[in-house]
């Protein structure tokens, strides 16, 4: 049995390319097309807990993405792959600095899971 989820970044080969020595699986992806596909694939993988029952997790627990590519994302194919819980689609900053989609997401997610805006930015 395998209980480790593992974490992935999606990005262009110069923002991700140090997250690889942290222990990310790295993919790269230089637009927003590339970026879409890439995480609809990554969100496919899957780790059989227990070969006896055949159940099955997703690999990958978080799946970080360079706010530049996420950004360009469409709405649609966003919330297609934000459905489920796991893995949780994380922006970050890219090497330019941030734009803030990244924390508003984040802040998305958080009201979705607890039903509340906790940051108040409203």
């Amino acid at each position: 049995m395998n209980n480790k989820f593992k974490i992935a970044i999606v990005g262009n080969k110069d923002s991700i390319l140090g997250f690889k020595a942290l222990g990310l699986d790295t993919y790269n992806a230089n637009d927003a097309t590339e970026a879409t596909a890439v995480l609809y694939e990554i969100k496919k993988k899957e780790v059989v807990d227990d070969e006896r029952l055949g159940e099955a997790r997703p690999a990958y627990a978080v799946i970080f993405i360079i706010e530049d590519l996420a950004m360009k994302i469409s709405e649609e194919d966003y919330k297609n792959l934000s459905e489920d819980a796991l893995p949780a689609i994380v922006p970050v900053p890219s090497p330019k600095g941030t734009s803030g989609y990244g924390l508003k997401r984040i802040g998305k997610m958080v009201e979705r899971a607890v039903g509340s805006d906790i940051f108040g930015d409203k």
